[in-house]
């Protein structure tokens, strides 16, 4: 029999479907040959319902570098235990590292309603709604979160993006009461909060920009301190209308982080969400 001519809606759906196959077909990175990774492998291949053998390797591709690998490992995990609160943060964390904010925050949300007494997943929460412009909500996430503080570093780190959130929101008056607690004996053992820990410092004017990046060498591979604090010089410059170097610092931290490892470091987030941000800005007023 002679074929029938497809009619334009089976071309239509015709092509559809090769478009979802060539998404079915995405590939992944090639991850490295790995002892770790390979016996949590192992275990996995004899035990394929227990979750947490996904969360492991999970963690241990996060470890590698390896996040949107790491976050599918997380939904394996949720499709087998739905309401394990944990596996909503992880799989959250790895989505702010893939720049997947909005992801982020529904994740997040679910995790604080599952357990909403985590500081970590307020903390990130926060985060999230940060890199999405949405100043309110972070707001309230870092509300939320100061209550459960319990360390000195989880005092600077959440002070200092409540900090910063505060002030794009032109509540000036209240991001400086949030620095009252923040003084120079305070007892941070955490790389990254030493760094924020810094920058809330220079905010509170204890300490001048031109110190901040003081016993920092990036050659002797201190790039994260110049990528956390560089973010953090960025908004006290613009925080003082000198928006020159608060551009110039902004290329910076991007810089020094793509050449490094710390590219998903929240900092560099931050500087490329203002980066695209600023220039969508300057099209509209041109």
């Amino acid at each position: 029999m002679e074929e029938k001519k497809k009619t334009g809606l089976q071309v239509a759906r015709s092509s559809t479907l090769v478009q979802e196959r060539e998404v079915m077909s995405w590939k992944r990175n090639a991850v490295p040959e790995d002892a770790g990774l390979a016996a949590i492998e192992a275990k996995i291949a004899s035990d394929p319902e227990n979750a947490e053998l996904y969360k492991e390797k999970g963690l241990c591709l996060a470890g590698m570098g390896y996040y949107r690998e790491a976050a599918e490992c997380y939904s394996r995990a949720i499709s087998i235990d739905p309401f394990n609160w944990e596996y909503y943060r992880h799989r959250a964390h790895r989505f702010v590292s893939c720049g997947l904010f909005a992801d982020a925050a529904a994740d997040f949300t679910l995790a604080s309603r599952l357990n909403p007494d985590d500081w970590n997943v307020w903390y990130h929460l926060g985060l999230s709604w940060f890199l999405l412009g949405d100043y309110e909500k972070a707001d309230r996430a870092y509300q939320r979160c100061e209550a459960l503080n319990k360390t000195a570093d989880d005092l600077v780190a959440v002070t200092d993006w409540h900090y910063v959130t505060l002030r794009r929101l032109g509540r000036d008056a209240d991001a400086e009461k949030l620095l009252e607690p923040i003084v120079p004996d305070l007892p941070v053992t955490d790389e990254v909060s030493g760094s924020y820990f810094q920058r809330l410092l220079l905010y509170k004017g204890l300490k001048k920009p031109e110190e901040l990046f003081s016993g920092v060498d990036p050659k002797a591979g201190a790039d994260l301190p110049v990528v956390t604090q560089g973010f953090g010089l960025a908004n006290y410059y613009l925080f003082n209308g000198d928006t020159e170097k608060y551009e110039a610092l902004l290329d910076r931290v991007i810089e020094t982080a793509s050449n490094s490892r710390w590219y998903s470091a929240f900092a560099c987030l931050a500087a490329r969400v203002d980066k695209i941000n600023n220039a969508k800005r300057r099209e509209r007023e041109a």
